[in-house]
């Protein structure tokens, strides 16, 4: 045999040994060149992927994944060295992060100028667990550490303080007579007192056994900080529900280099708007409280029109320029206890806890507008852009965040199909059918306000 021959047989056992490898392997991996384009891929990376995939096959890696991770392309694109690890167990929140959420981590590796190999792993269940031993793990490291921040103390079966000891006085500034017979709210810092949020971290005590809550708070004297606050349930040797211990702690410096952390993992790097493993999270809390207390919730989600055309003709950095603008204007609108998050490539959603859907889609209608109205520089020259938007709020019919979002979205589906630069307002009615309208006048007058 010929030293071609034998370096031809090399090579195809190399090459039965990668696909062998790669079908057998259990993780998910993918071979593509650095745009994306799938030229392998094993049987578990096209299971993983699937789900996915509305129409068709899996022939870009980016556009498979763009409706839950669009930060990969970028992250590719902005990787300079010839090889080496893009990134490493880069999470990607395939479904709302809850009980039987799908978690995806992802490593991607440029192996040479123009090919990436993708891995994907399905960690599910390792982030399920991590987030029940998250709050007990950080109370377990707090109780062994700066011990003197702390204040203990106890509340009677209504919420109210009814023991005081010198720790209290340490870490609050005070007094036995200040406190005694007071609620939880005593403590918070005056331009944060929210009526709710004392009574529904009780209940939350009562249905958990024990609960967290963090806020600013203020000293007698005036010294805001970031407290956080353990309460959890007390009974007595029988059993019998007496009351409640409370554990509290001044984290102000924790919480700077928290805070830091927390935006880098929650925000979306192009647009500074939240992402969407934030935004399950919040919505799924937001839910709940909506429920306990019996109020209001809605959310708005609004997709940039013609989106295509516009990385068409003006190029992808334009369109980037146009999905910031989208998010600072609705930014601009929304309260501080709204959230103005990116679902994926073009596609945005507001959540607006105590908005009725009316308020709703005044807020949408005022975000329609906003866009509408700017002038959006880019390299390319100004560009004029506008949004679609559906509105869907919580009811006898829409209970969950599942249904709130499925509503929205056919919602969204309708302002499209509507010529779009318009809001339509989604509800179920009695058969249970998705139905739309447009927006009613008392919604656009409030959005003239």
């Amino acid at each position: 045999m010929t030293t071609l021959g034998i370096a031809e047989d090399a090579l195809e056992t190399e090459y039965e040994a990668l696909l062998s490898f790669m079908y057998l392997s259990p993780v998910g991996i993918v071979r593509s060149d650095k745009s994306g384009l799938v030229d392998m891929m094993n049987p578990l990376a096209a299971q993983l992927l699937m789900p996915l995939v509305r129409n068709g096959g899996i022939e870009n890696i980016f556009d498979s994944l763009a409706s839950v991770a669009p930060e990969l392309r970028n992250l590719v694109s902005s990787f300079e060295a010839e090889r080496g690890p893009v990134c490493e167990n880069h999470r990607v929140f395939v479904t709302p992060t809850k009980d039987g959420a799908v978690v995806l981590a992802c490593s991607i590796i440029k192996v040479n100028a123009n090919q990436l190999m993708t891995v994907l792993t399905d960690i599910s269940r390792q982030v399920a667990a991590e987030r029940q031993a998250k709050q007990t793990e950080s109370w377990l490291a707090g109780i062994y550490t700066n011990v003197n921040d702390f204040a203990f103390f106890t509340l009677d079966a209504n919420g109210r303080i009814e023991s005081w000891n010198p720790s209290v006085e340490q870490l609050t500034g005070f007094t036995e007579t200040d406190i005694l017979g007071r609620t939880l709210e005593y403590f918070y810092a005056r331009d944060e007192v929210d009526a709710h949020r004392s009574p529904e971290h009780i209940a939350l005590t009562r249905d958990e056994g024990w609960h967290i809550e963090e806020c600013w708070c203020e000293t007698k004297g005036g010294r805001r900080y970031w407290g956080q606050i353990l309460v959890s349930v007390l009974r007595e040797d029988e059993g019998d529900f007496s009351g409640y211990s409370v554990v509290f702690r001044d984290v102000t410096e924790r919480k700077v280099t928290s805070d830091n952390l927390t935006r880098l993992l929650t925000t979306d790097h192009l647009t500074g708007a939240s992402n969407r493993a934030h935004f399950f999270e919040a919505a799924e809390v937001e839910i709940a409280r909506a429920r306990r207390h019996s109020r209001s919730l809605s959310v708005v989600m609004l997709d940039a029109d013609q989106f295509k055309g516009i990385n068409d003709t003006a190029g992808h950095q334009a369109g980037d320029e146009v999905l910031k603008r989208i998010a600072a204007e609705a930014k601009g609108i929304l309260r501080s206890s709204d959230i103005v998050a990116r679902l994926g490539g073009e596609e945005f959603i507001l959540l607006l806890p105590s908005t009725t859907s009316n308020e709703a889609a005044a807020v949408a209608e005022r975000v329609r507008v906003a866009v509408e109205s700017a002038s959006i520089d880019t390299r390319a020259g100004p560009l004029q852009a506008t949004v679609s938007l559906g509105v869907a709020s919580l009811g006898h019919a829409i209970t969950t965040l599942e249904s709130l979002l499925a509503v929205a979205d056919r919602a969204l589906y309708e302002a499209k199909g509507a010529g779009r630069n318009c809001v339509r307002i989604g509800h179920i009615d009695d058969a249970g059918v998705v139905v739309d309208c447009e927006v009613c006048e008392d919604s656009r007058a409030q959005a003239d306000l």
